[in-house]
């Protein structure tokens, strides 16, 4: 659509996104296709009859498509690959409910929260000098909050592009991809959270 014409969000995708077991399953197939035995074993206390059922309906809402076949023996393994990355742009989150929101934004959470979790049990975290942790506490007005919000757009964008560059890079090179996560919020918080001096305090390394 141009744009003087309505933003339809694509319902397909929040439909995908407001289940944690499609959320997480998304994720995985996006790092690299995989089979649902596959997945199965790598989502917790989630069997493969539910994973396959999740496979399912996301191929039904067109976010996953099967990719190859593999025969073992008389079993047929299917690998399936992510077509669409889990993304709103800030016009399509707009036009989502308000109660679908929630739902979205709480599997998003729970995923970096188990992407934090994993990375430091496995020493990961701290393993380059240069990776980046912050937490800067401030006050904007309301042209000061969407100024931030085009920032990080922005930001986000980068990142995508050097993510695309990477692969290619990678494709011509033989050589193999690290599995990084970029983490970026922007959020309210209560008015009574700021009253503590300790919260205003800048937490941060670059």
């Amino acid at each position: 659509m141009g744009q003087e014409g309505p933003i339809i969000v694509d319902q397909r995708l929040v439909k995908a996104t407001a289940h944690p077991t499609r959320v997480h399953i998304l994720n995985l197939l996006y790092d690299e296709p995989s089979s649902p035995s596959k997945l199965a074993k790598r989502i917790p206390d989630v069997s493969l009859k539910l994973v396959s059922h999740h496979i399912k309906v996301l191929e039904s809402l067109d976010c996953v498509e099967l990719l190859r076949t593999i025969e073992h023996g008389g079993r047929t393994e299917h690998i399936y690959r992510a077509t669409k990355r889990q993304f709103f742009s800030a016009k399509e989150w707009e036009e989502v409910e308000p109660k679908a929101r929630q739902p979205i934004t709480t599997n998003i959470l729970r995923l970096v929260s188990e992407d934090i979790g994993a990375s430091l049990a496995a020493g990961k975290f701290d393993e380059r000098p240069d990776n980046h942790l912050s937490r800067t506490p401030i006050g904007v007005d309301d042209e000061g909050w969407r100024e931030i919000v085009s920032i990080l757009a922005r930001a986000l964008h980068e990142v995508l592009d050097v993510s695309e560059r990477s692969a290619e890079r990678v494709r011509l090179s033989g050589d193999h991809l690290m599995k990084i996560r970029v983490v970026m919020m922007q959020f309210l918080v209560p008015r009574k959270l700021d009253e503590g001096g300790e919260d205003e305090e800048f937490l941060g390394r670059s």
